[in-house]
């Protein structure tokens, strides 16, 4: 039968129907009408978000799509025995969730139109999109693509394609239920029965606290600072011992965490925080209720006496670490009240760093464990760049694309390999305390993760060089992003100390490292030279050497005294206290050298 015959030959175009949306619900039609003149040819896109609610950050799928193409009886009529079939091509848009915007093509099967039909004829066509992930909080609200197309051939003759020009239109949402909020530690975890002490509340899904209380009684004030990390100020207590420490969201309140209350000394950190197993090392122990400190076993290195301490105040000792091994507390004792032990005051016999190659690969040298690798895996771009955790327990590894790869007691905080990045990741810097890190990007864009605060970054600004390394300040409120030329950006408290942007330079800057009190930092170039500024010392480079790959990475010994320099094939340059453990620059390495952490 002649399509003539059918009505359906001229102008074709796909318009809206009024389409019924199952807001909250879940369920969903969408229509689109074929207009043919006297006739039409309905497309229905059908389905439902399931689960419904979803939870934050959790996966969700299109239950149960479809589309139901209904040839209208006039058609039928027309043209009885006829073979209608085809495609519809649209997308699925969710905002709310990640990814934004996913394609889906409906196969309209091969459908005979029956000899004497009774009435509209619909047609249904599974569709299938990949999962969304919801965001944090809120809804997530479906839509219809702006446009689709429909390519469908009757009795064997393609009918003109017809485009659906439809606006954006919601078809569905469902209420994203917040994640509960947990805490995972309180730094530091003890303070004095008067209150004040100013504490950092470290977990997971802490965003937007309403309240903060501990042994339940409300914070004397508190902010939340990420996602991952709270801010309080601990109230007065009723008496020594631990309490329960709680933030409520808006899921309610959180997994408990445990502050303690003591009239005993209090340790908050140790710097360096890491020697060698033969000891020797001096070492500051800050925190307070250090005046009374007497005696052999006053400090203490896990169970062993220090070599020697000298009291400098009531918020600060000065020791010397005995001989020993592995991860100890230095517990301060004062009248017979020991420290509490934390996370802040622990001292690792380790001594080393680690190399880390753009297949995944780990090198450990030194006392540096050997955690794990990337070596095996399959990657879907190079890995760029390392750090560390404080303890020297672990490391992260991350690569281009913004995936994040952790090891041994480094915990996993996130990553941007489900983002669409701007440019390549280049590199990552841990904060402090081990329970967040940075990510930088090559145009100084910086994306945060745990407890790591977002600062600023370089991301709008015309930079004359890409971006290549990262570095945190001394206690982690603020960072350096250095570029190719050597020009540094300073963001938070990370003070702003010189750059060598505009310097005519024998090679392009490669990396940065900060010095432990934060007061400057070292820049190094691919021909090992080596740059200091601020009070960051001069203790030597690679610059005169001949070298046989080009130096990739710099980091510092813990005490800020020396530096290592790491070159792409796996050779190790020590300077300074920087004892040199070995190298990989005799091995034949499946992939080149990108990078060095140090035990810190």
């Amino acid at each position: 039968m002649a399509l003539a015959a059918a009505g359906l030959v001229g102008s074709i175009g796909l318009v809206a129907a009024s389409s019924p949306a199952g807001a909250d619900t879940g369920s969903f039609t969408a229509q689109c009408v074929l207009v043919t003149g006297p006739t039409d040819l309905t497309v229905t896109l059908i389905g439902s978000i399931s689960p419904n609610p979803v939870s934050s950050g959790s996966s969700f799928n299109v239950h149960g799509l479809g589309l139901k193409t209904a040839l209208s009886l006039a058609i039928q009529q027309a043209i009885p025995g006829a073979t209608f079939s085809g495609t519809f091509t649209s997308s699925i848009t969710a905002v709310g969730a990640v990814p934004g915007s996913q394609p889906v093509t409906f196969t309209i099967p091969p459908t005979t139109i029956p000899a004497v039909p009774t009435g509209p004829l619909p047609i249904t066509s599974p569709g299938v999109v990949s999962s969304f992930t919801a965001g944090a909080s809120g809804s997530v609200k479906l839509s219809t693509a702006t446009t689709g197309s429909l390519n469908a051939t009757l009795n064997g003759a393609a009918l003109p394609p017809g485009p659906c020009t439809q606006p954006a239109e919601q078809i569905a949402t469902a209420r994203i239920k917040p994640a509960s909020a947990t805490i995972s530690t309180v730094l530091p975890n003890a303070g004095p029965t008067a209150g004040g002490t100013k504490v950092k509340i470290i977990g997971s899904n802490l965003n937007d606290p309403s309240a903060v209380t501990f042994g339940g009684v409300a914070a004397t004030s508190f902010k939340g600072l990420t996602s991952g990390s709270v801010e309080a100020v601990v109230p007065p207590g009723s008496g020594t011992g631990p309490v329960a420490v709680s933030v409520t969201t808006a899921a309610g309140g959180s997994s408990p965490g445990t502050f303690t209350y003591t009239n005993g000394p209090v340790v908050t950190g140790v710097r360096p925080s890491t020697g060698p197993p033969a000891g020797g090392t001096s070492v500051i122990i800050t925190g307070h209720g250090f005046t009374g400190a007497t005696g052999a076993g006053a400090v203490k290195f896990g169970s062993t006496a220090a070599a020697s301490y000298t009291v400098g105040s009531d918020t600060s000792i000065t020791a010397t670490a005995p001989a020993g091994t592995g991860v100890v507390n230095v517990v301060v004792t004062v009248s017979s009240t020991a420290s509490i032990v934390s996370s802040q005051d622990r001292f690792s016999y380790r001594s080393g760093y680690w190399l880390d190659g753009s297949d995944g690969g780990v090198f450990a040298y030194g006392n540096s464990p050997f955690e794990g690798s990337a070596a095996s895996l399959m990657l879907n771009k190079p890995v760029v760049g390392m750090t560390s955790t404080p303890d020297g327990g672990g490391y992260w590894l991350v690569a281009s694309d913004g995936g994040v790869f952790s090891y041994g007691d480094a915990q996993f905080f996130g990553s941007a390999g489900n983002l669409t990045l701007n440019k390549p990741i280049v590199g990552i810097a841990a904060t402090p305390d081990g329970f967040g890190y940075w990510l930088v990007a090559s145009d100084g864009g910086v994306f945060s993760y745990g407890d790591a605060q977002f600062f600023g970054s370089a991301g709008s600004l015309p930079l004359v060089s890409p971006v290549v390394g990262i570095a945190s300040s001394a206690d982690g409120n603020g960072y350096w992003l250095v570029a190719s030329d050597g020009g540094v950006f300073a963001y938070g408290d990370a003070g702003f100390h010189g750059s060598l942007a505009g310097t005519p330079l024998n090679g392009a800057v490669v990396g940065i490292a900060g010095t432990p009190d934060g007061n400057g930092y070292w820049l190094a170039t691919a021909t090992g030279g080596v740059f200091n500024l601020g009070d960051a010392g001069a203790h030597g480079s690679a610059s005169g050497l001949v070298l046989t790959a080009p130096v990739v990475g710099l980091a510092s010994s813990p005490d800020g005294g020396g530096y290592w320099l790491a070159a792409a094939d796996g050779g190790v340059f020590s300077y300074g206290d920087a004892t040199f453990y070995g190298s990989a620059g005799g091995i034949h390495l499946n992939a080149p050298m990108v990078g060095v952490a140090a035990v810190s």
